[in-house]
């Protein structure tokens, strides 16, 4: 008796134990299973089921086709990107107070100039990606691990620029605003760290991620850019430099989640692309020109191009694929002059 108690024990620790671990392999994941509904369902589910506020320009009624099933939080918004034909940015909304936080969601996703706010963030140079898109990902861009290597002043402005360089995300602040900190910055997930700051200055944080109508390409090592040039519907401007140190500091955090037998052969790649991006740094304009169609004929980079060009082709509806085409035939037409 005492045996048959002790197996339906064991029996029902280990269903238990299968249970948990089930769970916990979709935790946190989202499902987004929607045939033609408006972008506003879409962007409502993905809000509910991330937590994540989405900030958006985009016609909220344009019917979406979108189908991912228990995918990390990153991998949905890739595919939500993809379906709405757009791309974003992770943000931290920091302010003195709620109603200056108000202010500042009323402004977004597009700044009008002379706003007040002030923007900071580092957009890696697309140019020196150098199979970046290749390298693992955190689940979510939330998780993005701000390391500290160099203590920055007590002072909110200074750790923001700080927070900046080492990840992919904008900060935005009232452009006057830049107190001082009670304590210093900490290392770790940016969102803890970030909303401590905001603490620590006495002020308050929204996360939220900024979806704007109008795709950005930006940074150095991009196409020459203008404050009003365009491209069809890719507007270009330019952005803040990130430091090469900054970009091998966060091409080593993707490389640090490799197996370990491909670290060695990742890094180096990383390196390589590093010494590219600091003599770039050192070149004039014209000569950053031809050294852009040297990389851009580059077989190996177009290669990646490629691969990463077809990945996102694969996330967009046959409807949409079709659209994006026939976009592309109407500029060349537009550009040939006819």
């Amino acid at each position: 008796m005492n045996r048959s108690k002790f197996l339906f024990s064991f029996v029902g620790l280990l269903a238990l134990i299968w249970l948990g671990l089930w769970i916990s392999s979709w935790w946190g994941t989202i499902t987004l299973d929607f045939e033609k509904k408006p972008l506003a369902t879409v962007l409502r589910s993905f809000t509910q089921q991330s937590g994540l506020k989405v900030i958006t320009d985009l016609d909220l009624t344009k019917p979406i086709t979108i189908h991912v099933r228990r995918v990390p939080v990153t991998e949905a918004l890739d595919a939500l990107q993809a379906s709405a034909e757009s791309r974003g940015r992770l943000a931290f909304l920091l302010a003195p107070d709620s109603s200056s936080l108000k202010t500042l969601l009323a402004a977004l996703p597009n700044l009008p100039e002379n706003s007040g706010i002030r923007t900071i963030e580092y957009r890696t140079p697309w140019l020196f990606r150098a199979g970046m898109d290749d390298l693992p990902t955190d689940r979510d861009p939330r998780q993005q691990k701000w390391k500290i290597s160099t203590i920055p002043p007590l002072q909110l402005v200074p750790s923001l620029e700080s927070a900046a360089q080492a990840t992919e995300i904008r900060l935005l602040l009232p452009e006057t605003w830049n107190p001082n900190l009670k304590n210093s910055a900490k290392s770790g997930p940016v969102q803890s760290s970030i909303p401590a700051l905001a603490k620590s200055a006495g002020g308050v944080c929204q996360i939220a991620y900024i979806l704007p109508a109008r795709s950005e390409r930006d940074g150095p090592g991009g196409p020459p850019a203008t404050s009003n040039s365009n491209r069809g519907n890719l507007s270009w401007r330019e952005t803040n430099s990130l430091t090469p140190d900054a970009l091998l500091t966060r091409l080593e955090s993707r490389i640090a989640a490799l197996p370990s037998s491909e670290q060695a052969d990742a890094l180096k790649s990383a390196q390589e692309s590093v010494r590219q991006y600091r003599e770039w740094s050192t070149l004039t304009e014209e000569e950053r020109d031809k050294k852009r169609q040297e990389i851009m004929n580059d077989p190996s980079r177009a290669e990646r191009s490629g691969e990463g060009f077809s990945r996102a082709m694969r996330k967009m509806s046959p409807e949409q694929r079709s659209q994006r085409y026939q976009g592309y035939v109407e500029r060349r037409t537009t550009q040939k002059g006819g």
